[in-house]
């Protein structure tokens, strides 16, 4: 499944709130495909270790999927789309330097 059905999907599948082990035990199976579409990570393998106990709603458990996958899903790491690269704009000389006070 795409990680951008999977919120849908929590939705028709599950009734909220819901605890963890009912997750696991109803769509812990789900495989979700990786942004690559060679990986797949299983929703139980992505939220086995998390401590939470209950979800109250769908997006409390997508959130929490989506904060717990690996790097494959994440893209292209430090990506920002608002401007370069702040590090490599402090190593960058600039011709105008004003210091006066």
């Amino acid at each position: 499944m795409k990680i951008s059905n999977v919120l849908a999907s929590l939705e028709d599948e599950l009734t909220f709130p819901i605890d963890h082990d009912s997750v696991i035990r109803q769509v812990g199976a789900v495989e979700i495909d990786a942004p690559d579409a060679q990986e797949t990570e299983t929703i139980s393998t992505i939220i086995g270790s998390v401590g939470q106990e209950t979800y109250a709603s769908a997006d409390e458990l997508f959130t929490t999927i989506i904060g717990n996958v690996n790097d494959e899903y994440i893209g292209r790491k430090f990506y920002d789309d608002r401007g370069g690269n702040s590090s490599e704009a402090a190593l960058e000389p600039t011709d105008e330097v004003d210091v006066s006070f």
